[in-house]
C-alpha cells in the first residue's frame, strides 16, 4: 500500500470514528465536529512526513487553511462565553 493511500485510509477511519462517536453521544455544536476532525488532521499529516515536496506543500496550505478556521470558532467561542 503506498504512503498516499495508507494516509487517505486514516483520514478517512480517524474522521468516521470521531463523528460516530460524538453522533452517538448526542453532541449537537458543530464546532465540536471541526475542531476535533481540524486537529485529528492536523496530528495524521505530522505523522506522515514521507510525502514528496509538492504533497507537503500542498498539506502545509490545507493546514493554514484549517488552522485559520480552527481559530475563527476558538474566538467565536470565546466571545460567546463573554457574552454571558
Amino acid at each position: 500500500m503506498r504512503i498516499y493511500n495508507r494516509y487517505l485510509f486514516f483520514m478517512v477511519l480517524a474522521t468516521c470514528v470521531i463523528n460516530v462517536a460524538f453522533a452517538l453521544v448526542g453532541q449537537k455544536d458543530i464546532a465540536v465536529y471541526f475542531i476535533t476532525s481540524v486537529i485529528a488532521f492536523l496530528l495524521i499529516t505530522l505523522l506522515f512526513i514521507y510525502f514528496s515536496p509538492r504533497t507537503r506543500k500542498a498539506l502545509s496550505v490545507v493546514s493554514i487553511v484549517f488552522l485559520a478556521g480552527f481559530i475563527v470558532v476558538g474566538i467565536l467561542k470565546v466571545i460567546e462565553v463573554m457574552k454571558l
